[in-house]
């Protein structure tokens, strides 16, 4: 099933490596800085605004990429990249501390700060210097198909994670009930740093063609109007996708009241959307080019964040629509930024690619990173100020869906606009797709 065939067979040698610990690595996301800090820190007590400072760190923290390349041309990407991913783990540790300053908020919340300040700083690192890394283990011709891969032995250990979280908390009271997962977790997240020891590559880079220096390198970078381009697509749809991955979930925590354990299993669907997504994403990417099927995904973004303004507490069968609701947004906005990724890794040149991909990481960070601190503080004035538009009282997640459904818009005009080489246009693209349907039938 997961046989592949490339021109440079020697690489695929150490797939399973970086499969697996991608597994581990989500297992570990999922039992930490995803959905439960965000239903930890509601439990402790702290304000929306305080949640979405939390949650912007990692992406602020990603403009750090830009000062992190000289440290990966220096030690290679590959130790540079395994010792910040073991790292930041440690740095969690800090979350167990807080529930004993309960009683002061503004202690929690720093402690809260200083710990996933620190794992921002690490994961920026981590993957400033993996993602050139990547461009030498994965042979191009595969690149789709191995990130599609890559979703599908995933899924599992995603699912049996979330399950488990989701018995555990719910069949519990109490702060100390997330202990448990937060050290198995961690724990979890130490192991995938250490599988990555196994994949070649990632060395010194010594006397590299053409090389122009640090600053000069990164100018020319920012010179590409292509690539320009695709930063700001790239930026906006991140943007959109980090802070829907916090106030989706507070929207049904607080208006909905659902469970901590049941949200946390319902969110990851998210992964099991990606994870359809990317079979997808992946052969058509490869066959076909990117931009036909990114704007078709982001083109029902939009229709799905519209969809969130009906979506209320009386609502038939809510729990089975939460669950379709995290899948679409995992389908959906995960395979499009899985689209943008793979158009990056194409596209980049080898010889200046740390330059590229940090400025990509960089800008995409610092724009998610001032919204959500932004929706943080939207969401906490609307809720105690109303806005009457044609006699209707909006509410503050709505107004913050309807924005983001217009972010989309702009990021998939922005794409439509990119030149990629071999790629049809969307229209060809729509046409293909259709004929093809109709041969299968």
């Amino acid at each position: 099933m997961f046989k592949l065939i490339s021109s440079e067979p020697e690489k695929l040698k150490f797939m399973s490596y970086f499969h697996f610990s991608t597994a581990l690595q989500m297992c570990a996301v999922i039992g930490t800085v995803a959905a439960p800090l965000t239903l930890y820190s509601v439990e402790l007590g702290l304000n929306s605004d305080e949640i979405g400072i939390l949650g912007s760190l990692m992406a602020f923290c990603q403009v750090l990429a830009l000062i992190s390349i000289p440290i990966t041309v220096y030690f290679g990407s590959k130790l540079v990249s395994i010792t910040a991913l073991f790292t930041r783990y440690i740095f969690l540790l800090i979350f167990l501390i807080a529930p004993f300053y309960q009683d002061n908020l503004t202690l929690v919340f720093y402690l809260l700060f200083i710990s996933m300040l620190m794992f921002a700083i690490c994961r920026s690192l981590s993957e400033a210097a993996f993602v050139p890394w990547m461009q030498e283990f994965i042979p191009r011709d595969v690149r789709g198909r191995i990130i599609g891969i890559n979703g599908i032995i995933c899924t599992p250990f995603a699912l049996a994670a979330s399950y488990v979280i989701k018995i555990w908390l719910d069949s519990r009271v109490g702060l100390e009930r997330f202990y448990p997962v937060f050290i198995i977790a961690i724990i979890l997240g130490l192991i995938s740093a250490l599988l990555l020891i196994k994949i070649q590559g990632g060395g010194k880079i010594i006397n590299r063609e053409n090389d122009q220096g640090y600053v000069k390198n990164l100018f020319t970078a920012s010179k590409d109007k292509n690539f320009n381009l695709f930063l700001i697509s790239s930026g906006t749809q991140y943007l959109v996708i980090t802070v829907l991955a916090i106030f989706l979930t507070l929207f049904f925590k607080i208006r909905m009241d659902i469970p901590s354990g049941e949200l946390i299993f319902s969110s990851t669907l998210i992964l099991i959307g990606g994870t359809c997504s990317g079979l997808i994403v992946g052969r058509v990417t490869d066959s076909y080019g990117c931009r036909g099927i990114r704007v078709i995904f982001q083109s029902l973004q939009i229709v799905l964040l519209l969809v969130l303004l009906f979506i209320n507490s009386e609502t038939p069968y809510l729990s089975y629509v939460i669950g379709v609701t995290f899948f679409l947004f995992g389908f959906l906005m995960w395979g499009s930024a899985s689209i943008g990724y793979i158009f990056m890794l194409n596209y980049v040149p080898g010889n200046n690619k740390e330059s590229f991909m940090s400025l990509a990481y960089s800008l995409d960070g610092l724009i998610a990173g001032i919204t959500t601190v932004l929706a943080g503080y939207l969401v906490l004035w609307l809720d105690t100020n109303n806005i009457v538009v044609l006699g209707t009282t909006l509410g503050s997640y709505e107004v913050l869906f309807v924005i983001c459904a217009f972010i989309i818009l702009v990021s998939m005009n922005a794409f439509i606009l990119i030149k990629e080489e071999g790629a049809m246009g969307v229209r060809t693209f729509l046409r293909q797709l259709i004929f093809s349907r109709r041969q299968i039938l």
